[in-house]
């Protein structure tokens, strides 16, 4: 818990070596998830795919944790959030409109349920990481929170719990098996982030090293039926591979 009493985000060993390898930073990886929480997609509206995982990490939050949802008392909340997801809904619904179309439509109307609800509800606008980085989070995030019954702290903790590499490679390592919803949205993140950025040479050279080992231990590793054995391995290999950027990160 920080000195503000609020409970902290706990960094797992797991999602610094996920972000150190994929060359980003883990405030932007958190950054990146808020910010593409949605509640037109909660409400069922046509968005891109990386907006539907982004939104459906909240779902599987509240399961997780078994959030009892709270009933909202103040009536004009109620009346005003009734307003705009009736005309969220009726968006949706339109059939003369592109998912383009909508999807600006319900980026302006949740514009406008924001300035609304501004007055009537004491969400908060930030949530810090450390003493040098914090979140900014959106209307849109707060929103799914409070309707699900769970703190953002609950939410990030549930991202960050839930991404490894380890366990992604080890679980589809013979065929496809399954992924989950966190996993699925560090993969779009990280198509579009981290291969835009530049690596220095050293990092490069590190990352062509590895990634041939990585090939060899796969073959290695199919003959390994338990799962469990799988991941240990593969979470040393790439323990080794964030060490080695660390030590060579300047």
């Amino acid at each position: 818990m920080g000195s503000n009493g609020r409970v902290k985000l706990v960094s797992t060993e797991d999602f610094k070596v996920a972000c150190t390898i994929n060359n980003l930073k883990q405030e932007e990886v958190l950054q990146y998830f808020v910010d593409r929480v949605s509640f037109y997609a909660f409400n069922g509206g046509e968005m891109e795919a990386v907006t539907l995982w982004a939104t459906s990490i909240i779902i599987d939050c509240k399961k997780e944790v078994n959030a009892e949802i709270q009933a909202v008392t103040d009536r004009k909340v109620k009346r005003v959030s009734l307003k705009y997801i009736l005309m969220l809904s009726e968006l949706n619904d339109n059939p003369y409109l592109s998912t383009i179309d909508k999807m600006k439509e319900s980026f302006t109307l949740m514009r406008e349920w924001e300035i609304d609800m501004s007055p009537l509800v004491d969400y908060p606008r930030d949530f810090s990481l450390d003493e040098n980085h914090s979140l900014a989070l959106t209307f849109d995030f707060n929103l799914l929170c409070r309707m699900n019954g769970i703190e953002a702290v609950q939410v990030l903790q549930y991202f960050v719990n839930n991404i490894s590499m380890a366990s992604e490679r080890a679980i589809n390592l013979i065929e496809f098996v399954e992924t989950n919803s966190c996993m699925s949205l560090f993969g779009m993140m990280r198509l579009s982030l981290g291969d835009k950025k530049n690596r220095i040479p050293i990092h490069q050279e590190i990352h062509k090293w590895y990634g041939e080992k990585l090939l060899l231990l796969d073959d290695r590793l199919k003959r390994e039926e338990n799962l469990d054995k799988r991941i240990d391995v593969y979470r040393a290999f790439y323990k080794e591979w964030y060490n080695s950027l660390r030590k060579n990160i300047n």
